[in-house]
């Protein structure tokens, strides 16, 4: 049950907020001054000093990109603010996260909805269920080429309790060795850490704590070169 009022509630939110605005707003003031300073020192400065702000350039870069996976992960949010159980159409909160990603990506591999008709509800918090998938989407989207394909699905559940989500990718797929890993906090496999603006490894790990947190569960399946399957089971009402 929860037990905070609306004011509470509007303090976490304001909290997380808060948190979000300082941790973006040094990186705010730095970048656009390196930038200023590679521009328009080229004759002033030697070129080990040169080297020396490429080099902070190029890091500052990587720690913005850590701050935006970090927000975007939804941790922040998860940790802050309490849940809001409510009935959630399964079609609805498909649709909506797959807009959401699309509009999100400069660029996306072919994304293929397959929806069951007339699945029970879910109670859950909408927010929350919506991060855990947007969170493998965006996993998915990322590791597959934009010649590639990406299938969001709905099902009964296994023995027609509940309700199955399962996000399908023609991507690089993961080694059999990191398979066990995938979902624990901070973990980036090969592919991940060779890819550019690298993120902290939350995805996966926010993504299982909200799926736990309903009562529901989550597991991959993948192969190196074969793309990879990750399929969300929760409760129906």
């Amino acid at each position: 049950m929860d037990l905070l009022d609306d004011d509470q509630r509007t303090a976490a939110a304001e909290r997380q907020a808060f948190v979000r605005h300082e941790l973006r707003t040094p990186l705010a003031v730095i970048q656009p001054l390196l930038g200023m300073l590679l521009d328009g020192t080229a004759g002033s400065l030697g070129e080990k000093q040169l080297e020396y702000l490429r080099m902070l350039e190029r890091n500052v870069g990587r720690l913005a990109a850590m701050i935006t996976g970090l927000v975007e992960s939804g941790w922040l949010e998860i940790a802050a603010l309490p849940p809001d159980p409510t009935a959630i159409e399964v079609a609805g909160l498909v649709q909506e996260t797959v807009a959401d990603v699309s509009a999100s990506l400069d660029e996306v591999p072919r994304l293929e909805v397959r929806l069951a008709d007339e699945l029970p509800p879910l109670r859950g918090d909408r927010y929350r269920l919506r991060r855990a998938l947007r969170n493998v989407l965006l996993n998915a989207c990322a590791y597959t080429p934009p010649a590639g394909r990406v299938t969001i699905s709905s099902s009964l559940g296994a023995g027609d309790d509940g309700v199955s989500i399962v996000v399908a990718d023609t991507g690089c797929g993961i080694e059999s060795a990191e398979l066990p890993s995938v979902f624990d906090f901070g973990f980036e496999g090969v592919a991940g850490r060779a890819r550019q603006g690298r993120g902290l490894g939350l995805g996966l790990f926010v993504s299982r704590e909200i799926v736990q947190s309903h009562g529901g569960r989550i597991w991959l399946e993948s192969a190196l070169g074969q793309g990879t399957r990750v399929s969300i089971e929760l409760p129906s009402i």
